[in-house]
């Protein structure tokens, strides 16, 4: 780059020198090389700081000192930066208005130019990126005063958020394209962001029937607020430029403009980049013991659903989180719940897991965006929850026909084949089991004790190692209707079938 800013100086120095003066024109061939040098400066700048930008255009400016080659030098770069597609650009361009062209120190050209200037610059100098935003003073749709950025504190509280200020008209074709974009971004995103839409006109029924008709939104996180100035006594038109609408910005908490003549697209790419979800480690060692103490206290009372502790336990979590606006917060308690859940067995835990799933990880996919979620928890959610959908409380058991041992009050163990969905005892329970565990060992044995004791029961059980072996296909379809993943499992149906409980324990 200083190649380039040396060859560039050297031009001016030329072409300064060599007028041709009575045309007061510059050499056609010296303009194509200088517009072709600085050209390629202004791509390699655009990397630089609005700072840096602003010393290098002084500095190409100050470079050519005759006045016809400053002024045409000085007429580029302010076109370059007047017109560029980079946000915050238009920052040199009153940088040069302010240093060369209002103290005459370079001509812009006739007084219209002059003025074209001069109302840029005073009509945006006050909303430029890294300006503390404009205070306003308006009228609500309710009819209450709105006051923003009225406190000129250097840092923000705790509490405060990042704002958007959106600027609009009902009769405004763009806007209304805006309108949706921006009510779509709240809805499906809802960020825990302030939008202020500011409505330009006066025609308040008008402003009414746009609102109720294009900002009907309700999202938990974002907050709406519906603003007008029909007095024009806030002065918004100048302090944040709003010559033509749609006009949007994008604030800091601390009041700092971040972002400026956006749209929908652009301002949600930067709310992604604001609040992009940091990559989390779930399963910690003292979020176990964590979770040990926090299952103690939400214990279930007498008669209430095994499950109710966790389910207790997870609703208390997520309230506390989402109650604060802290959505890391949560995605590090759920994550660390569901890995602490899932290893474990039994009624609670499990039908505790599906709870949890259902309402706070499929059920709150807003929350879990990032390719990080998806890898740790939603793909290791979803191959939990297809395991735990298999054979639900509430619906009929498989008509599958399987070998088993039936145990019945006072009658000896029956071998045979058996249709699940018909095992005619009041209540019924099927153990699926494998060899060599002594935990199934240990139901068997309570299920024995079980029958003898109580004459409602017939209860089969299950090898599932000698299915594997002797009937493959048998055994797939038991694994596609049963969660298989660990045993002993252990159902529990009715005299019709119905599926009354599962991961239960006889002991």
């Amino acid at each position: 780059m200083k190649g380039i800013i040396k060859y560039i100086i050297l031009l001016l120095a030329i072409m300064s020198v060599d007028l041709v003066l009575d045309a007061q024109q510059l050499d056609s061939a010296k303009i194509e090389a200088l517009e072709e040098r600085l050209t390629e400066y202004f791509e390699l700048l655009k990397y630089e700081s609005i700072d840096v930008q602003k010393a290098e255009a002084d500095l190409m400016i100050e470079a050519a000192s005759d006045s016809v080659v400053r002024q045409a030098v000085a007429l580029r770069i302010y076109d370059h930066y007047l017109g560029s597609p980079v946000m915050g650009a238009e920052a040199v361009a009153i940088h040069i208005y302010d240093r060369w062209f209002a103290p005459g120190k370079v001509s812009i050209g006739n007084d219209m130019d002059f003025l074209s200037a001069r109302f840029f610059a005073e009509f945006n100098r006050q909303s430029l990126i890294g300006e503390k935003a404009p205070e306003l003073i308006m009228e609500t749709l309710q009819g209450d005063t709105l006051r923003l950025f009225t406190d000129r504190r250097k840092y923000a509280e705790k509490g405060d958020r990042h704002k958007v200020i959106f600027f609009y008209d009902h009769s405004c074709a763009k806007c209304k394209l805006e309108t949706i974009l921006l009510a779509n971004l709240l809805q499906t995103d809802d960020y825990p962001i302030e939008l202020y839409a500011v409505y330009t006109g006066d025609d308040k029924e008008a402003w009414e029937r746009y609102v109720a008709d294009r900002f009907d939104v309700n999202p938990m996180n974002s907050r709406v607020f519906h603003m007008w100035d029909p007095t024009l006594d806030s002065d918004f038109q100048r302090k944040y430029g709003v010559v033509q609408t749609p006009r949007l910005f994008f604030i800091r908490p601390d009041g700092i403009i971040k972002g400026r003549n956006l749209n929908a697209s652009a301002l949600s790419m930067m709310l992604n980049e604001v609040f992009a979800s940091p990559d989390l480690e779930y399963g910690r060692p003292e979020s176990e013991a964590y979770f040990d103490q926090l299952m103690t206290l939400f214990r279930p009372s007498e008669g209430e659903s095994p499950s109710a502790s966790v389910q207790a336990a997870a609703d208390h979590m997520a309230v506390s989180a989402l109650q604060a606006g802290d959505t890391t917060i949560f995605r590090q308690f759920m994550g660390d719940f569901l890995y602490y859940l899932a290893p474990k067995s039994g009624e609670e835990s499990k039908e505790g897991m599906k709870y949890l799933i259902d309402n706070y990880i499929s059920g709150r996919t807003d929350l879990w965006k990032s390719q990080d979620d998806s890898l740790k928890i939603i793909g290791f959610a979803e191959i939990m929850d297809d395991l735990l959908s298999k054979a639900v409380p509430g619906s009929r058991i498989s008509d599958l026909k399987v070998p088993g041992d039936l145990l019945r009050h006072g009658k000896k163990i029956k071998t045979g084949q058996f249709k699940l969905s018909k095992l005619r005892g009041g209540q019924n329970v099927i153990i699926f089991y494998t060899e060599g565990c002594n935990i199934c060992d240990a139901e068997k044995a309570a299920a024995r004790r079980l029958v003898a004791e109580d004459s409602r029961y017939r209860i089969l059980m299950v090898n599932v190692d000698r299915i594997v072996t002797s009937d493959p296909a048998l055994a797939s379809r038991l694994f596609d209707s049963f969660d298989l993943s660990s045993l002993p499992f252990i159902i529990e149906t009715d005299k019709k079938g119905i599926i009354l409980r599962r991961y239960i324990t006889l002991q």
